[in-house]
């Protein structure tokens, strides 16, 4: 590793996949007062709030390094994935293989774009220097 490379730690990960299920957790608590919500809607604002939760943990992540971003916020998105099953399995009453794997698929699409994003901030300052020069 060279002298100005930058990985995240474990402490970094960790972080990354609390803060995503973090915010999966804050709205299934929320669920239950929108009973004047049609079903169907909040069951796909469920998965828009799960790939926010995704997007976001996995750019923070993805910050915090300085080369291969999409390698982080896939490892940041299958530790997501292990933790959301871990709540899953404590809290569903009935957990599903289906959501399971919809989950997966979730905070994949999400560790991705938030590996994209993070790396497209890192870059874009470099060329605004090298624009101006």
């Amino acid at each position: 590793m060279s002298e100005g490379e930058k990985t995240p730690n474990l402490n970094d990960y960790l972080a990354g996949a609390i803060l995503a299920n973090g915010v999966v957790w804050i709205w299934a608590q929320t669920l239950p007062y929108l009973k004047r919500v049609p079903v169907t809607l909040l069951a796909e604002a469920s998965y828009i709030i799960y790939l926010a939760g995704g997007i976001g943990s996995s750019y923070l992540v993805c910050k915090r390094t300085s080369s291969k971003h999409l390698f982080v916020g896939i490892k940041l998105a299958a530790l997501t994935w292990v933790f959301s099953i871990l709540l899953m399995l404590t809290i569903a009453a009935e957990p599903t293989s289906g959501l399971a794997i919809a989950l997966f698929v979730i905070f994949m699409g999400g560790g991705v774009a938030g590996a994209y994003l993070a790396l497209r901030s890192s870059l874009r300052p470099s060329q605004v220097q090298s624009e101006a020069s």
